[in-house]
Order: C-alpha cells, then structure tokens, then sequence
C-alpha cells in the first residue's frame, strides 16, 4: 500500500513537473477508435491525475468500514492484486494527456482504445476467475439483496457471476483489439457485455431466491 501510496504520488509530481509545458486545453478522452473527442483545461486535467491516489485511499478503507471487513483477510493477494493492478492501469490512463500533447501517439486513431479495451477485458477474466471465491461482504462483489442476505445465494450468484465476467471479458478483449476499425462497433460491445453480465447476474440470483436458495434446475 506505502509503494503504490507513493508511486501514485510521484506520477502527480511528474504530471506537476510536465504543467508548464502543456498548452491551456489538453485532450482528456478518446472514443474507442483512439480518436481525442474531448478537452479540458490543463488545470482541470492536473486535477484528474489525483485519481489513483484517490481511489487507492477509498479501496484502503472500504475493508476497515465493511461490517464483514475481516473476509478480506481470507482474500488472500487477491486483493491487493486487484488493488494493485487497478491503480497501475489508472496511472497508465493519467500519461494519455501528455502523451498525446507532445506527440507520442497521434491524436486520431491511436492505440488507446486498443490498450482500454484489452486491459479491461483481460481484468473482466481475472476477476471471473476469482469471484466464485469471495465470502460474503457488503462492499465488493455482486452485492445482489439476495445474495447479502443468504450464504447459498451468494455462492451461487458468485459462480454464476464469475462465469459471466468471464465471457464478457473475452468479448470486450476482442472488440477492444478491433477498435482501430471497428471502433463504435466495439464500444458498443463492450457496454453489452459488462451492463448484460450484469443484469443477467442480477436476475439469476432473483431466481436462486425464488428457489429456497438452492441451485437452478432444467426440467
């Protein structure tokens, strides 16, 4: 946590360092063909390079505030892996501005929304993988009602939510390595797939509850 504290803070330093060469509006968002399709001042921009800090802040205290927090310790690395992982990719995001201020990547058609899409898909695949493993708390996973309010709803939710991502995380993979072309094909893909995982999760575990809590069976 101390490492990333500070390597979030070194990379605001270098953002801070860069300030005085940046024009007054800088690009700030990319469709997902890699195309700039939005600006804001520098100093706005400045602002948004704090994110990683401050999500790292709110991930750090989310296990201390949980009523259940002590489930994060039978996490394993897993969370701090996802902790970890979330805030490099942040980070990553923040140098986009000045990547393309100063001409490293072009302004239309860069690999952005490639580099976007496929870290996202791939990171939709690790968490399905481990979703199935994560105990009852308030604050992360699928926190359907249902599953909140029973053990056996919310393993099954898990299963059923890990394999969702999973498949949701190809697809966003493969629309995200199309993007360059295919680019509102894949954005529109990609929020299929993440709202679709989601809402079909959400309904499987009504169904559990519907069930007496017990797994779903075909007749």
């Amino acid at each position: 946590w101390i490492a990333l504290g500070a390597l979030c803070l070194a990379s605001f330093l270098g953002h801070l360092a860069l300030f005085p060469q940046l024009p007054e509006m800088v690009p700030v968002h990319w469709d997902a063909a890699g195309n700039v399709d939005g600006w804001s001042s520098r100093v706005s921009a400045l602002g948004l390079d704090l994110i990683p800090l401050g999500l790292l802040l709110m991930l750090y205290v989310v296990p201390k505030i949980d009523p259940r927090g002590r489930i994060y310790e039978r996490m394993g690395g897993f969370y701090t892996g996802f902790v970890a992982l979330f805030t490099l990719f942040m980070i990553c995001i923040t140098w986009t501005t000045e990547l393309t201020v100063f001409g490293i990547v072009p302004q239309n058609g860069s690999p952005i929304g490639i580099f976007v899409g496929v870290i996202a898909g791939i990171g939709l695949i690790l968490l399905g993988n481990y979703l199935p493993k994560i105990k009852r708390n308030y604050t992360f996973g699928a926190r359907t009602p249902w599953a909140l309010d029973d053990d056996d709803n919310w393993r099954l939710t898990h299963r059923f939510c890990g394999i969702a991502n999973v498949l949701a995380g190809i697809a966003v993979v493969g629309a995200g390595a199309l993007s360059l072309q295919h680019g509102e094909i894949a954005f529109w893909v990609l929020m299929a797939a993440v709202l679709g995982a989601g809402i079909v999760t959400y309904l499987y575990s009504f169904l559990v509850y519907r069930n007496g809590n017990r797994p779903l069976r075909t007749r």
